[in-house]
């Protein structure tokens, strides 16, 4: 009885990749929604992990200005380390490889672990920013990601306190970025969702959505294609039946 319940759901998922594959080979205009289950596989907490911790004082600049040490230990443990260490997910790395092919327009995401461009991507739109933007507290200068590798990271140019840019903002929504996603969200026909569960109502009726997660999310209802599995595990199947190389990232 079970292996023949397992068979099934196996043949069912093979069915699920032969039919996203099939919808994205017929789309004019596909995009990608990402949210925090894409990064779980990159040891990066989701949202439902973060708000079961003590991690309330990384969204407050004030507490990093007060406490850098403390932030900085934290910020590293849940971002950076992962970041470096871990790196991007199969599914970053195959949602690149959807764009460099030119089946894929672009990836909105509200995830702020800059994963996507590490992974090859190109067109992002970032709507809750990027840790490859971090401003100085104190004169204002930016610098990339790479800045944040320092225990406690400072400006090169006049000591001061490096501050994340989503801290920065408090995770305020960017208006460029915002943009380009709602330009994306307007003209796609097929939108997969992967991993997330909140902010799209914003995507076009229009369009045929597919919803990438292992739970339910309140997408299943406007849902054309339900696929309950890991993000990883999806896209790697998408790969084979594509046949596009998943590229190893250098971390």
């Amino acid at each position: 009885m079970f292996n023949a319940l397992t068979h099934h759901q196996s043949a069912n998922f093979d069915e699920q990749i032969n039919q996203l594959a099939q919808l994205i080979s017929n789309s004019h205009h596909t995009i990608a929604l990402t949210g925090a289950g894409i990064s779980v596989a990159s040891d990066i907490p989701d949202l439902e992990q973060l708000s079961g911790g003590t991690t309330g004082s990384l969204s407050s600049e004030s507490y990093l200005e007060a406490h850098p040490d403390d932030f900085y230990r934290q910020f590293h443990q849940l971002f950076i380390d992962p970041i470096f260490n871990v790196g991007p997910t199969a599914a970053h790395k195959v949602l690149a490889q959807l764009e460099h092919h030119q089946l894929l327009d672009g990836v909105i995401t509200t995830n702020v672990d800059y994963l996507h461009e590490r992974a090859g991507s190109h067109n992002t739109a970032n709507i809750w920013s990027s840790l490859n933007i971090n401003h100085c507290v104190q004169c204002g200068r930016i610098y990339p990601l790479e800045i944040l590798r320092e225990p406690v990271p400072h400006c090169p140019n006049c000591g001061g306190l490096i501050s994340p840019d989503p801290i920065f903002r408090n995770i305020a929504t960017v208006p460029a970025e915002r943009e380009r996603a709602d330009l994306w969200t307007n003209t796609a026909d097929l939108v997969l969702v992967t991993g997330a569960n909140g902010y799209y109502d914003h995507v076009e009726s229009r369009s045929t959505l597919v919803d990438i997660n292992p739970a339910q999310t309140e997408f299943d209802d406007r849902a054309t294609l339900v696929i309950r599995a890991t993000a990883d595990k999806t896209f790697v199947a998408l790969a084979d039946k594509l046949n596009l190389p998943i590229m190893t990232v250098t971390n």
